[in-house]
């Protein structure tokens, strides 16, 4: 791959820094209870990037450091004065004692790896981290549907997109006390006046999720609250959205089809009950007997042209014309054939 085709890539399509950086904020609400717990709270954080969650991490107070197998995202941090070095995921924990680390965060990191390097994630990261420790994991959702049939292919160096259901059950095999799904980054919804189309099913369930995966440890309990918030839109919940929405539009456009069938049948009574009605009724009667007679002539009409033209008037007078004519009528007609 060329030197700078990937920080190019993410620049185009991951969005900007400063959006990243602004999206990773909500994360902060499950980390900031260990900084009640312990003076100093290091992090790590795997596939660091450009370095938008590193920067967060410290304007935070926690302690960060983060690595990646990307030159060039090595470089770019480390110009931004962040502790970045080159090395995988599996390495780098592997190196690590245990109950050493207080926040484990790989974002965007699992699609581009195989599955069983993602539950070697999980279970080394059980054993790094400290009581009450965090491990998030990002990836593209593929719930989405424009996510899983398109937008996760523009990066070519993902492998598989991860169903969340999966994933979190990953965490959970691997001992993590808690294994909570957010969803993220969906476009905003505008159901005022029910303006939403099929398009919106498609595309605006969230195109990312998290699992965030908790360690057990004796303060767990100062964390629940951020944990048991809702986030995000899955495909069920947009599926029935649009779906009410169809059967909201149908009864509508009954109820006004009803209510105009109703004001006809009204304004038809009402005209039948006038009396301009009522006075041109003898017309309208005579109208109708002499359409009725019309029709009737030119059905029989019809039926006299019909024989007319199926008969042959020669083959009567051929039969015998001395019981059918006089015998005036005999002269003039064997004149005539005599003629011919």
């Amino acid at each position: 791959m060329d030197k700078g085709f990937y920080v190019a890539l993410e620049n185009r399509f991951r969005g900007s820094e400063e959006l990243v950086k602004e999206r990773q904020k909500k994360y902060l609400k499950f980390i900031n209870p260990l900084k009640d717990i312990k003076d100093h709270v290091s992090a790590l954080d795997i596939g660091c990037g450009r370095g938008e969650w590193l920067s967060l991490l410290n304007e935070n107070g926690f302690l960060a450091r983060g690595i990646d197998i990307d030159d060039d995202m090595v470089e770019l941090c480390l110009k931004k004065g962040f502790n970045t070095k080159k090395n995988d995921a599996l390495s780098e924990l592997k190196s690590l004692e245990d109950n050493s680390v207080d926040i484990i965060s790989a974002f965007q990191v699992v699609e581009h790896i195989d599955f069983d390097d993602v539950l070697d994630i999980c279970k080394e990261a059980m054993r790094v981290l400290t009581p009450c420790g965090i491990l998030i994991l990002e990836t593209p959702n593929p719930e989405n549907i424009m996510v899983s049939t398109h937008w996760f292919y523009l990066d070519i160096t993902h492998k598989k997109p991860i169903p969340c259901d999966l994933l979190a059950f990953a965490t959970e095999y691997c001992g993590f006390k808690r294994n909570f799904i957010i969803r993220l980054n969906e476009k905003e919804l505008n159901l005022s006046g029910y303006d939403m189309d099929l398009f919106d099913v498609f595309e605006k369930v969230s195109p990312d999720y998290s699992i965030v995966s908790q360690k057990d440890g004796s303060n767990i309990g100062i964390f629940d609250p951020a944990f048991s918030e809702g986030y995000g839109i899955n495909l069920d919940q947009i599926s029935h959205m649009y779906s009410h929405i169809l059967r909201m539009h149908n009864k509508n456009m009954n109820e006004r089809i009803d209510q105009n069938i109703l004001s006809l049948k009204e304004e038809i009574e009402g005209i039948k009950n006038s009396r301009s009605w009522r006075i041109t009724k003898p017309l309208r009667e005579a109208v109708g007997l002499i359409r009725d007679i019309k029709g009737q002539v030119g059905a029989y009409l019809d039926k006299f042209m019909f024989i007319v033209k199926k008969i042959n008037l020669s083959s009567i007078f051929s039969l015998n014309q001395s019981n059918i004519l006089t015998k005036k009528e005999l002269e003039i007609y064997e004149k005539l054939r005599k003629k011919d």
